[in-house]
């Protein structure tokens, strides 16, 4: 009988539920899900009963050979490999307290309970409940601060400003005069602006005071103005031209 492929175990273990045998514990902001070795142990001789474990470790300074590894601060770490025929997987795993720090010269128990997480973790390697491991390997300051992002509420997006409605275009300002004619300010304004230089050609001189009415009145396109300055024009425009008649003539 041949040995099975890589692919062939990963989807062989990766497919068992083993939500049911799990265990929850709380680090810090997160929840992690626990498998415990027992139950992992199980699911795998289940289906690969051939599958072997090998311990690694170091050699002290007195030549003793350890199945944990020793560094300068005192903390150890365990490491182990498992081979299910040719398939070889290797994991490793620092020995550590509940909160997931690393212990400084443990216990023989210590070491013993590293050992069974770090199987169950290799056996993850291999396809068994390695969903489980998702986001453990996340520095704690980015796990913390993810649940704060998330509860994030998304900023609300400002209403965009009403859009102010066109002004209206202005209608042209309109007058009706005494006989019942209407006549807009343009056509008031031409009207006056010529009275003016009739009375001026026939030599009338409006004083200071009617020269402002009679600008302010064409500036403001002032239909009311416009017209009583037009009725009190058209009244001089009699005497004024008698008067330039007889000038001329004495001359």
């Amino acid at each position: 009988m041949s040995s099975p492929t890589a692919g062939e175990i990963w989807k062989t273990l990766s497919a068992i539920d083993v939500s049911k045998h799990t265990e929850k514990r709380n680090q810090g902001s997160i929840e992690l899900s626990y498998l415990s070795w027992a139950n992992a142990w199980a699911y795998a001789m289940a289906h690969y009963p051939e599958l072997t474990v090998k311990w690694h470790g170091m050699m002290d300074k007195d030549g003793v050979t350890r199945d944990i590894t020793i560094y300068e601060d005192g903390s150890c770490s365990v490491s182990c490999s498992i081979a299910i025929g040719e398939v070889k997987r290797e994991m490793w795993l620092p020995v550590m307290d509940y909160r997931n720090n690393a212990i400084q010269n443990p216990d023989a128990r210590q070491i013993s309970d590293a050992k069974q997480r770090c199987l169950v973790k290799c056996l993850a390697a291999l396809g068994l409940g390695h969903y489980l491991y998702s986001g453990e390997d996340v520095p704690p300051n980015i796990v913390a601060d993810k649940p704060a992002e998330a509860q994030k509420k998304p900023a609300k997006k400002k209403a965009a400003p009403k859009k102010k409605a066109a002004p209206k275009a202005k209608e042209p300002e309109v007058k009706a005069t005494d006989n019942g004619e209407v006549k807009s300010a343009d056509s008031l304004k031409d009207e006056l602006i010529a009275l003016t230089h009739k009375l001026n050609d026939g030599g009338w001189e409006p004083d200071d005071a009617v020269k402002v009415q009679i600008r302010s009145a064409i500036t403001d396109l002032d239909t009311d103005a416009m017209s009583l300055l037009l009725q009190q024009l058209q009244q001089a425009v009699g005497p004024a031209l008698l008067l330039h008649n007889e000038a001329e003539e004495v001359n």
